[in-house]
């Protein structure tokens, strides 16, 4: 079977997405890559896959650029002759060796939902000024100010996107892997409710994918290795090196967060 991983990256260092090539490197296995358009392209070598990069754009964290580059990227294969699709970031390190990762995915979907109490539907019922703010680095005071006042006017003015809508809306990771056949239900599910959103990446694929199949909530989640009781994500360091051999080739595809090139370097080196 043949796969592409789709790779939403940024910053100054693409070592870890280096890392995550050369253990994926397989003729069956290519990469289309969307780096920020704040940052340089980098320069990334394969011996066997093929590596792509799209058209990039500025990505503001928590914004609906995200869903725009997401929608990018899907777009770029859609047409292309592969059996699976995976979504990741660039600090995101295999779990898997090449022959192990072709072989292993069975089901359609591997996205993965998530029980929350929170009104996550308050996410795109309201637009949102994320574009033009970066909220990783704006003080949080200023953020929730602005986002308060946002929503109290729209309230005013009873605005609601969804006040027409039938659809449920579902929450879970944004990285994931799925069969080919369904990038054409999300490309062609008009997606505006999306748009000026807040956090809504993680609320896309599950709401679109999740209406439309009866049996979209795999058991399986994701097929992520993402720990979010030591951070929000817990960022693996050297020391969690032997935790993440002991996932090799299991039913992780992928672990995040990873930002030290070292740890995919040491987890592989006798494989």
């Amino acid at each position: 079977m043949r796969h592409a991983i789709l790779v939403e990256g940024h910053g100054n260092n693409a070592e870890v997405l280096q890392e995550t090539i050369r253990i994926l490197d397989d003729a069956e296995i290519d990469f289309w890559i969307h780096w920020d358009k704040r940052f340089k392209k980098p320069i990334l070598t394969s011996y066997k896959s093929k590596l792509h990069f799209i058209k990039p754009i500025k990505n503001n964290w928590g914004a609906d650029t995200q869903i725009i580059i997401e929608k990018k990227l899907l777009k770029a294969v859609s047409k292309k002759k592969y059996d699976y699709i995976h979504l990741i970031s660039s600090s995101d390190i295999p779990l898997m060796t090449a022959n192990y990762f072709k072989s292993y995915f069975k089901n359609e979907v591997y996205i993965g939902f998530f029980n929350s109490k929170n009104q996550i539907s308050d996410r795109i019922r309201y637009y949102y000024p994320t574009r033009f703010l970066n909220l990783r680095k704006d003080p949080f005071k200023l953020k929730r100010v602005i986002f308060s006042l946002v929503v109290l006017l729209q309230k005013l003015l009873r605005i609601d996107r969804l006040k027409n809508s039938n659809y449920k809306i579902k929450k879970g990771s944004n990285w994931f892997s799925i069969k080919k056949k369904y990038i054409a239900n999300i490309l062609e599910f008009d997606d505006s409710i999306f748009m000026y959103s807040f956090l809504a990446d993680e609320l896309y694929i599950q709401t679109i994918l999740g209406n439309f199949e009866d049996s979209i909530d795999n058991k399986d989640g994701n097929c992520r290795y993402i720990d979010w009781d030591r951070g929000r994500p817990y960022v693996f360091t050297e020391k969690d090196a032997r935790e993440l051999s002991n996932l090799i080739n299991t039913k992780y595809s992928f672990a995040r967060k990873v930002n030290n090139a070292n740890i995919p370097r040491k987890i592989f080196q006798d494989l």
